[in-house]
């Protein structure tokens, strides 16, 4: 009996042993089933992500060119690309630039009131982000950067958009004037960038403030009659002073702007919806200009420079100008006016020199006219209306004495 007992419980044993191994083993192939379907699904998700990402990259492209190409033709249209149109408006005897930047702010403004109303999240994240853009730089950058564009558009007849127009229409010295561009950024970043964006400025710094928290006026009111005020001023101006008078002959006979349309410049606003989301131009020339930083030893002494170099955020301000310079050659193309004639721009050094000057001041003030100009006005940042203020004030200071100074600017027969 005893040796029976004894048999009995050691064949128990080894069925106990036996179902914990096929216990332990049936757990096993579970976890390795779990295992794998964790890795599925986060290979799924993986996937979703990598479409969502390529979709988004793709559309941001499209975005980029589409709007550049839209923003080189109307500008072309507008004739507001031409040095001497930029450069008589600063002595008030032509009107085309000023129109057209009126009514792009206005129209901006309004487009900022509309996205207010629908999606205000959306709008105070984009506002973060301008601010934040802005956050290293104080009045004196404003000033002297603003001055600097100001000089740079009166000496070569470009701004840091409008180059890209001149060069799809076909003057040649707007080559130059991209290369002093290039000249500019990296005197910029090689000489300047260091000493003068060392530390943050508090939010609470008078450029980071907005025109409407001072005024204690709600902002979406601020953008709705201002938007309207600017836009009605832009139209007003067309029809105390037109069209046809911003225009030489030359451009006239060819049908470089609609003689049917006499709100022809008007249509320049169209060009701007990237503004809303604080896009400038002259970040075309950075990005350019960073792809030397490639080059290790060069992003090494740059590290500044070199984070523009990479990136597809980075690249869409140079799609942008890419587009505007097909743009414009469509534009010019359609009413015969390519090659533009020498006329149309300035000589070699002028375009060096104002190329320098442009792209050098606008690093400075951490945007140009479309930058500060255009997306900080809309943007209500005080630190943009100084910028706009000094950008105009020190082209029209140095405009009125070149002019009396120089037979270049007598413009006869332009």
């Amino acid at each position: 009996m005893e040796t029976q007992d004894n048999n009995k419980m050691a064949l128990e044993e080894t069925i106990d042993s036996e179902d914990t191994k096929i216990l332990r083993t049936n757990g096993k192939h579970s976890d390795d089933e779990n295992r794998f379907k964790l890795n599925i699904s986060k290979n799924s998700t993986k996937l979703s992500n990598d479409k969502t990402t390529n979709f988004s990259d793709t559309s941001t492209i499209l975005y980029a060119i589409i709007f550049g190409i839209l923003f080189g033709f109307f500008m072309n249209k507008g004739t507001v690309f031409v040095a001497p149109t930029i450069r008589k408006q600063m002595l008030f005897q032509r009107f085309a630039m000023l129109k057209m930047f009126l009514a792009a702010v206005g129209m901006s403004m309004l487009s900022v009131a509309l996205l207010s109303l629908c999606y205000n999240k959306l709008y105070t994240k984009i506002l973060n982000g301008y601010i934040e853009h802005n956050r290293r730089r104080g009045i004196l950058h404003y000033l002297l950067g603003g001055t600097l564009i100001g000089l740079g558009m009166v000496t070569c007849g470009s701004c840091p958009g409008t180059v890209f127009v001149q060069v799809g229409s076909g003057i040649i010295n707007s080559l130059f004037t991209c290369l002093g561009g290039l000249l500019g950024t990296y005197f910029y970043y090689i000489f300047v960038h260091e000493h003068v964006s060392r530390e943050n400025f508090p939010s609470t710094s008078l450029v980071l403030r907005r025109v409407p928290d001072l005024l204690h006026i709600p902002s979406l009111v601020f953008h709705i009659v201002f938007g309207v005020l600017l836009l009605g001023t832009s139209i007003g101006l067309e029809f105390v002073v037109s069209w046809k008078s911003d225009l030489n002959d030359n451009l006239l006979r060819k049908g470089t702007l609609n003689p049917y349309r006499a709100f022809g410049h008007i249509f320049g606003m169209a060009a701007w919806p990237p503004s809303i989301c604080g896009a400038g131009v002259s970040s075309a020339f950075t990005v350019l200009a960073a792809q030397l930083c490639r080059i290790k030893k060069i992003g090494q002494a740059l590290p500044s420079l070199n984070s523009f170099a990479f990136g597809l955020m980075n690249h869409v301000a140079l799609l942008f100008a890419l587009g505007a310079i097909v743009g414009s050659a469509l534009s010019s193309s359609l009413s015969q006016t390519i090659p533009l004639g020498a006329e149309n721009g300035t000589n070699i050094v002028s375009s060096l020199v104002g190329g320098f000057l442009l792209l050098l001041g606008a690093r400075c003030a951490g945007g140009c006219t479309s930058g500060q100009g255009i997306s900080g006005m809309t943007h209500l940042l005080v630190g943009s209306y100084i910028t706009t203020a000094s950008i105009f004030g020190g082209g029209i200071i140095f405009g009125f004495s070149t002019w009396l100074s120089n037979d270049e600017w007598l413009f006869q027969n332009r």
